[in-house]
């Protein structure tokens, strides 16, 4: 969450981060081979090898009449005729060491969901309290960037944005990481509630939840993403649902909320009305200039070049460059597709599609199970990781929130919350004494 906000154009941030994590699930994996240790659910190891399937088999050199019937390859070929490189063997990929590159960064996700589906539920709990907590985090030093303006030296990854970022590249990102913050802190009021611990009393913990979901909104709507703030509602119906139990609206309730919402309603207007901050952000609504519609015109055209089988994993930005319109070409280069399922049918082909496709079924599977018959303690968890799979869903259809390293690794946390906890593996003398007895 701190790391990982600037994908593929921050590598250096991006190579300490897979290091760091790589030696995480080496010192887990050390314990894991233990006897007592608590085994993964076999669900979560299959999503780990398909989220690694696609670039691993686009690596593998082909010989020439394999990869000369590859759509597509119509230019490479020309240029390798050039230095009689025409009859090689190459990859499926177009671009091997972009897709090496996006193979690695993919690498601490499947690992991710592994290590979390070995968890049990208070250790499941653990991590979305560090969610939580790093949004909260993330929101302060939003708010010190807008402070300091566009040349805040806490801008991670560059000046310019007059936006909250935190700890991520752009404010759209920033913006699913405080919605995935509201819904964590749902969650760890619910987990809270649930132990009822007697020094702490409910209302203290409900009381903290609500100024943590307040402070974290008014961060989404500081970030200016219009479709983060769309999404708002969203976040609040996982809150709503993930509180439920404890949500006793009676009539005194409703009319002190509509109150409090007429209250709030009414000072949000007026900063409105004086606030540059919230002007810029109510500017963006305007849609005036949006580049979107054109970008997604030439990247269906370049996804229609490339069917069945893709490019390859992480060549959109050379892909794109062929196969934009001359007409829009502009002094910006497009580095991402703005639609990350748009950009997965360009790089990986009908085999990513397919690939997205079963792991969406094993984990809404895995769903269905949860809410239907969750173990104790677990249904909070299990809609929380619901939430934000749908936040990150829906935000990805305009913009490309898994291409950065965090928001990629809270979906692979929320994919090991779905899957079921195992029992613990017993050591082998153990389980000859259960056998005797």
């Amino acid at each position: 969450m701190l790391l990982g906000g600037g994908g593929s154009p921050a590598p250096r941030a991006e190579m300490v981060l897979e290091l760091l994590l790589a030696g995480v699930a080496a010192l887990w994996l050390d314990t894991f081979s233990r006897p007592g240790a608590r085994p993964a659910p076999s669900q979560a190891w299959l999503i780990a090898g398909l989220v690694c399937l696609v670039p691993a088999l686009q690596l593998i050199p082909l010989p020439a009449a394999l990869w000369h019937a590859l759509p597509g390859r119509a230019l490479e070929r020309q240029a390798l005729a050039l230095i009689g490189a025409e009859g090689a063997w190459r990859p499926w990929s177009l671009t091997p060491d972009r897709t090496i590159a996006a193979l690695l960064a993919m690498l601490p996700a499947a690992a991710m969901i592994v290590m979390v589906a070995a968890l049990p539920r208070r250790g499941r709990g653990w991590v979305i309290a560090a969610i939580a907590l790093l949004a909260l985090l993330s929101v302060i030093v939003g708010a010190a960037q807008i402070s300091a303006g566009h040349a805040s030296a806490l801008r991670f990854y560059g000046h310019g944005s007059e936006y909250l970022e935190g700890f991520q590249a752009n404010h759209n990102s920033e913006a699913d990481v405080l919605l995935i913050g509201i819904v964590a802190s749902a969650a760890v009021a619910r987990e809270l509630l649930e132990r009822r611990p007697q020094a702490v009393p409910p209302r203290l913990i409900g009381l903290a939840a609500v100024g943590a979901i307040a402070l974290l909104a008014i961060g989404v709507v500081l970030t200016a993403s219009r479709f983060g703030i769309m999404l708002l509602p969203v976040a609040l119906a996982g809150v709503a649902g993930i509180l439920s139990p404890w949500l006793r609206i009676g009539r005194r309730f409703a009319l002190a909320g509509a109150a409090a919402t007429a209250l709030v309603a009414a000072i949000v207007g007026f900063e409105l009305a004086t606030s540059t901050v919230f002007q810029r952000v109510v500017a963006r609504f305007t849609f005036a200039g949006e580049f979107r519609p054109e970008l997604w015109h030439d990247a269906l055209y370049a996804m229609h070049q490339y069917l069945p089988w893709g490019a390859g994993m992480g060549s959109f930005v050379p892909v794109f460059m062929a196969a934009e319109r001359l007409e829009v070409l502009d002094d910006t280069i497009a580095n991402r597709a703005h639609n990350d399922f748009l950009e997965l049918a360009i790089e990986a082909g009908v085999p990513g599609l397919l690939v997205l496709a079963a792991i969406v079924a094993v984990l809404g599977v895995a769903a269905w199970q949860g809410l239907k018959r969750p173990p104790a303690g677990s249904r909070g968890q299990a809609i929380f990781a619901i939430t934000v799979v749908i936040l990150i869903g829906f935000h990805s259809a305009v913009d490309y929130p898994l291409r950065s390293m965090a928001l990629a690794e809270a979906a692979a946390v929320c994919g090991g919350l779905l899957l079921p906890v195992c029992a613990m593996r017993l050591p082998s003398r153990q389980k000859t004494l259960e056998t005797i007895a």
